[in-house]
């Protein structure tokens, strides 16, 4: 994906997510609507039930009340009441004997049956109570006009003779809600004394007690429950509402988040991706110039080996053979071959052996005899040093053997011919190995370039020598014109500059290992260490640089990450000037201090940046260049090691004639 589609898709896929997410949202709201909606509906009818059941108990009450009134007035064969005009005599009750009778003080009573009773006292609660309902008894042939039943208690009296034994229902009367309830009226021993006339039997149904009870204070006691409940449901369903909500903005909150995440894992992939191509292609340029050097210490006609610490040979030429008579299997194959071959006068030198070194650091050679496959001794001139990892940890011993024999045959024989000539031979030895050093020096000096994209300018010279000596042997040894002193001059020219090859790698090498810790160390020494290893590389192209150093200013950080930094800028202002063709190229380089922070300014007289581009020159694999000159990581990379590895900042201007950069740490 391109980085410039990233946001838009990014922006594309938070619109889907966030719909998802409302979509469900509803869904869940719905869901939630619906339960509260059951659950309060649920109530509502348990609420119906109650009220029914209660009004229903009333009426039950009411009925139970008068029967006991009619069955302990039955039981007592009715009772006598003065005869009033509200009491006259029951013209049904004619039938009986003693209907009517004097009291001894002469007041007419007249007999009450139970019915008669009943139907008293409920009118006479219609009278005086609305609470009290309304109750009578009725039947489908009743005695009286008046207890004519309605139709729901025609309906109900009916449902008795089919075996019901209670009717109930909420009715309206005279636009009131009432509970009416009739049971049936079953004839007892009791009854007969009035009824038998009817042709009414014990046990059968005489007709029905009807009650009528008004409901509405049941009603408005139940609308307050109604109205709690959904009340609190509608606090339950507001709740809900308002969790979901919270949730629903979190879960967009926290889907945004995620994505944000997603989108940066991808960024950094991308980067990593590029970093281990980057990676690779070092790698793969590395090992080019080990092969090269490899083909170098194949074609040496001296002896050279690297061994690790338990003896192994981890690499040995096969001029091995040359000087010793064994190939590399034989040494690979026995690892005290390498003792063996020691002339026994000389192993404890060998064993124990530790090298001097002059006054420039070149390690100085021992001299000791081995003893060849054919038996014949030689000497060889043996140089060594302890190789290491990356972490310091010791990784054996790189060699080189020189075969001297020729050398010291005849300097043993001028010691035996003239032994006076001794202090001229030392003197010419000690002068010979003082031009050695000197050629040593020299091509150290001639082989020193820039690193990295400056490889070869460091590595072209040296080359260039090693090329024209063996050519200049193979000549001189063709036409015979080739002495021996000169031979070994010419193979120590070789060797010399092949050392200072093998010691430009671990100068590449430390200055691009990556700092562990940070170190206190000054800007002066870090500048001009930088320039050194591009120094080659400015002079071939006749950049000049100028520096204007405090020596004073310090800071604490890597100090191998800020040469890098100052690598790129400087790369990229000679090469900006190569391709300006600028006719007196130009680096100015100020190092100050600014408010107790270190200031280095870094200006050159190409031209500047176009101020279309400016804001983009730190943006990743942003460049102008063709891909074959640049891949625009290098000022992104250095604005991440000043800023976040360094807690500084680099920014860019443009000067009068060219850029100028500013590094703050």
């Amino acid at each position: 994906m391109r980085p410039s589609q990233q946001p838009a898709d990014l922006a594309v896929k938070d619109s889907i997510l966030i719909r998802r997410i409302g979509f469900f949202c509803r869904i869940l709201i719905g869901c939630w609507t619906f339960f509260i909606g059951i659950s309060w509906y649920w109530n509502y009818q348990a609420e119906r039930k109650v009220f029914y059941k209660v009004a229903l108990a009333e009426a039950r009450t009411v009925i139970e009340r008068d029967a006991l009134y009619r069955r302990w007035s039955s039981n007592h064969g009715g009772v006598y009441v003065p005869v009033t005009v509200k009491s006259p005599p029951n013209t049904h009750l004619s039938h009986i004997p003693e209907r009517d009778i004097l009291s001894p003080s002469g007041k007419q009573l007249t007999l009450i049956n139970p019915a008669y009773m009943t139907r008293q006292v409920n009118e006479l609660a219609k009278e005086n109570s609305v609470y009290l309902g309304r109750a009578h008894l009725t039947s489908l042939n009743p005695l009286r006009p008046e207890n004519k039943p309605d139709q729901w208690e025609t309906d109900a009296l009916r449902s008795f003779e089919n075996g019901t034994v209670e009717a109930s229902a909420l009715t309206i009367i005279d636009g009131k809600p009432y509970m009416r309830l009739m049971t049936p009226f079953i004839t007892e021993a009791s009854c007969l004394k009035c009824h038998i006339s009817q042709g009414y039997t014990l046990g059968s149904i005489r007709g029905g007690i009807s009650v009528s009870i008004p409901i509405q204070p049941l009603l408005d006691a139940s609308r307050g429950q109604v109205v709690g409940s959904l009340a609190f449901h509608g606090m339950i369903w507001l709740l809900g509402m308002g969790v979901t909500g919270l949730g629903a903005r979190q879960l967009s909150r926290s889907a945004r988040a995620q994505k944000q995440i997603e989108e940066d894992l991808q960024q950094q992939t991308l980067q990593l991706e590029d970093e281990i191509a980057e990676r690779r292609k070092t790698q793969e340029s590395l090992q080019e110039s080990e092969s090269h050097l490899r083909i170098v210490a194949d074609y040496s006609s001296n002896w050279e080996f690297w061994r690790l610490p338990d003896d192994r040979f981890v690499y040995m030429s096969p001029s091995v053979k040359t000087v010793t008579g064994y190939n590399v299997q034989e040494f690979n194959a026995d690892s005290e071959l390498i003792h063996t071959i020691i002339h026994p006068d000389d192993r404890d030198l060998f064993r124990d052996h530790t090298h001097q070194s002059d006054s420039h650091g070149q390690i100085l050679p021992i001299e000791m005899r081995i003893v060849c496959k054919d038996g014949e001794v030689h000497w060889i001139s043996h140089v060594c040093q302890q190789v290491f990892t990356s972490d310091g940890i010791p990784w054996g011993w790189r060699a080189s053997n020189q075969d001297i024999t020729e050398r010291k045959t005849a300097q043993t024989k001028l010691i035996e011919l003239n032994h006076s000539l001794e202090e001229r031979i030392k003197q010419t030895v000690a002068d010979l190995r003082h031009k050695d050093q000197s050629l040593i020096q020299q091509g150290r000096l001639a082989a020193m370039g820039e690193m990295i994209n400056n490889i070869a300018h460091q590595w072209r010279q040296p080359l260039n020598n090693i090329g024209l000596i063996i050519q200049n042997i193979q000549l001189s040894y063709e036409d015979g014109t080739i002495t021996h002193e000169e031979m070994e001059q010419e193979i120590d020219k070789a060797m010399n500059v092949i050392m200072h090859m093998s010691g430009t790698i671990d100068d590449f090498r430390n200055f691009f290992r990556k700092d562990k810790e940070k170190t206190h160390f000054f800007i002066g020494k870090t500048v001009r260490r930088t320039l050194e290893f591009i120094s080659a590389s400015l002079a071939s192209h006749n950049v000049q640089i100028d520096l204007e150093d405090d020596e004073s200013v310090a800071v604490t950080g890597y100090q191998n990450e800020y040469a890098q930094v100052l690598l790129n800028i400087i790369s990229n202002a000679r090469e900006t000037c190569i391709e300006r063709n600028v006719a007196a190229p130009r680096i100015h380089i100020r190092i100050t201090g600014e408010n107790g922070r270190s200031a280095v300014y870094i200006r050159d007289n190409c031209g500047g940046i176009a101020d279309d581009i400016m804001p983009r020159i730190f943006d990743p694999y942003f460049t102008t260049r063709s891909p074959d000159k640049g891949t625009g990581i290098g000022l992104y990379m250095s604005k991440v090691i000043i800023e976040q590895n360094m807690s500084g900042s680099l920014t860019a201007t443009n000067s009068v004639d060219g850029a100028e950069f500013r590094i703050e740490v």
